[in-house]
């Protein structure tokens, strides 16, 4: 897990703050997420390479009834996301 470490005290504009030490964990990205064909658009934060599927139980969205989408192009259900994406997800219908 990365972390960022904030100093006990820090001088800002000159003037000592006293800050409590502690360590801000920075291994959660934001995934930008448009659900068509209703366009709904949600934002959710995960943890770094966590997987497709992963992001679609944590919305409730059976794997077999969408097709997700990174830059237009689809991508498998077992694909790791590490970095702050957008994905669409696109729910696929079929019948007679």
């Amino acid at each position: 897990m990365d972390r960022a470490w904030l100093p006990q005290h820090a001088k800002i504009y000159g003037q000592k703050v006293n800050l409590s030490l502690f360590y801000i964990g920075i291994d959660s990205v934001k995934i930008h997420i448009i659900l068509l064909p209703s366009n709904t658009k949600k934002t959710i934060d995960v943890k770094k390479n966590t997987s497709v599927t992963e992001i679609l139980e944590k919305l409730q969205i059976k794997p077999d009834t969408v097709i997700v989408t990174k830059n237009n192009i689809p991508i498998p259900i077992d694909e790791k996301l590490d970095e702050a994406k957008e994905l669409k997800i696109i729910q696929v219908a079929s019948g007679g």
